[in-house]
């Protein structure tokens, strides 16, 4: 049931990546030209100054879904009610405080926009992303409960609805009016819409969430909550100044305009870390339940597997980026808008980083390890902000980036899997390392092998040198992993796991 779960998750999500990729590319594209980059810049500082505020969160929810495996896997409903009905109150509790500091926050805008005082409806815009910020707060205990019981499949019809409809309404409006108030009022509209939906369709799936019967959670479950959180925030707060600073740095010394070139980067490079992160997540219900009823050595076999797809679509992707970046962005929106070639390098570098990391925290976020690391996050995140502002001086855009390079390096590349091989492996660490250290290879093998076919014209017409160019970084990578790996143990239960699936 779990591997079925997780199929289905996946093709879901995959479905609905593959058509809004292709649409959100159109309305970037749209949205570049019709209302400039300028206030595409200012989404994205407006979305990183609001997610300090929304640090009040502090992973709470991360902590209640690990708090309803057990439960859902019992079908205990009792308890399963305690938790939500204690989530919805916290969650309420939050939204009026992250409006609260949201309102204090305002006459200090300015400070982070660089020559923005030409900007218009700066208020107005300001709070329509608040409203966008804590709706979802009000319907997030519901959207935890289909979450934990893998589920998510359930609402790929709603989803597919909500992002089609709203990307086609932006599309219009960009066309024909090129208003941004509206088209940010629209997409206020759209995100109630879908959370009124998902409430909706969790109610018909476990109609016992409807009972006014009142609930309390023990008081030790309460205290385990309590610890998470207290872990969780230093998380979150590192997070944030790890992942959520750059965009504020940017706009503050270099300018708005600045964060907008970075940010069609961003849309380029995210969009493919929302499709790894997705084939993870895809199976990560089923890590928390394989950890929680499998013994260590099984667990530890089925994570050698996760971190064999991990490299494998995070390696070949980073080779894919490197040959066609420049050259995509150059052909989507004018090489007006490509940023140096030392600035997209760290872009990518970053992205491979990041991405290595994430079956080892998939597998410590299942397994409840959030005390034991709590303070790494921080002084993780400290470095980048200190170094940020620092390089930024110096290189620009690139100076930012490099900082985030420096600090992942420092703590964020072995922290976590430290904590998976000790606590729920017990495996020495060096067999991360190894295995690793061979995935880096491969990938510098890779790259090696296609740039000089990447690196020249093939045909007269740009996108079929760019549709060849990715070919060629995905066939001749997967060959020589392929070729390299076939006969590890890894790959062959990579392969009957995918005739299983395949059988079904």
């Amino acid at each position: 049931m779990r591997t079925l779960n997780s199929g289905k998750n996946f093709l879901v999500t995959v479905s609905l990546m593959v058509t809004m990729t292709l649409l959100g590319f159109v309305t970037r594209k749209l949205f570049v030209n019709e209302i400039g980059v300028e206030y595409l810049g200012l989404n994205g500082l407006l979305t990183n100054i609001l997610a300090a505020v929304t640090l009040l969160e502090s992973g709470f929810g991360t902590s209640v879904v690990f708090h309803l495996y057990k439960p859902l896997a019992e079908n205990d409903q009792p308890r399963i009610l305690a938790l939500l009905q204690f989530y919805r109150k916290v969650y309420r509790l939050i939204a009026a405080a992250v409006f609260f500091l949201c309102v204090c926050l305002y006459p200090f805008l300015g400070c982070f926009i660089k020559n923005g005082d030409h900007l218009d409806y700066l208020t107005l815009v300001y709070f329509i992303f608040v409203f966008n910020s804590i709706l979802p707060y009000l319907t997030a205990y519901k959207n935890s409960l289909i979450n934990a019981d893998q589920k998510n499949y359930r609402l790929g019809t709603i989803n597919f609805v909500y992002q089609v409809g709203l990307n086609l309404s932006k599309l219009g409006i960009l066309y024909y009016t090129g208003n941004y108030i509206l088209y940010l009022v629209v997409e206020s509209l759209f995100l109630a819409g879908f959370n009124v939906a998902m409430v909706r369709k969790v109610d018909a799936l476990y109609p016992y969430v409807k009972s006014r019967m009142t609930h309390a959670v023990d008081a030790v479950t309460k205290s385990q909550i309590a610890v998470n959180v207290k872990a969780l925030f230093l998380h979150s707060v590192g997070g944030y100044f790890m992942h959520s600073t750059s965009n504020i740095v940017i706009s503050s010394f270099v300018g708005l305009a600045a964060v907008g070139f970075y940010s069609n980067y961003m849309l380029v490079v995210g969009t493919i870390s929302t499709f790894i992160m997705q084939v993870i997540n895809s199976m990560a219900e089923s890590v928390g339940n394989l950890i929680a009823s499998e013994d260590r050595a099984h667990v530890y076999e089925i994570f050698k597997r996760v971190f064999l797809i991990n490299f494998l679509v995070s390696g070949v992707a980073s080779i894919v980026l490197l040959n066609t970046l420049n050259p995509f962005v150059g052909w989507w929106l004018g090489d007006g808008y490509i940023l140096p070639g030392a600035v997209s390098f760290v872009i990518i570098l970053n992205f491979f980083v990041v991405g290595m990391r994430r079956s080892a925290m998939v597998f410590k976020t299942k397994a409840g390890i959030f005390h034991q690391d709590r303070y790494s996050p921080l002084l993780q995140g400290v470095i980048n902000v200190v170094l940020a502002v620092i390089l930024v001086r110096w290189w620009g855009i690139a100076g930012v980036l490099l900082a985030a390079t420096l600090s992942l390096l420092s703590i964020g590349v072995w922290q976590f899997p430290r904590l998976v091989y000790r606590h729920v492996f017990h495996q020495p660490l060096r067999k991360y390392f190894l295995a690793y250290g061979q995935y880096v290879l491969l990938t510098a093998a890779g790259y090696t092998l296609t740039y000089p076919f990447c690196s020249r014209s093939w045909f007269a017409s740009p996108l079929a040198d760019l549709l060849l160019w990715g070919a060629i970084s995905v066939v001749v990578p997967l060959g020589l992993c392929t070729a390299v790996l076939f006969r590890t143990a890894p790959f062959q239960g990579l392969l009957i796991h995918v005739r299983r699936l395949a059988c079904r």
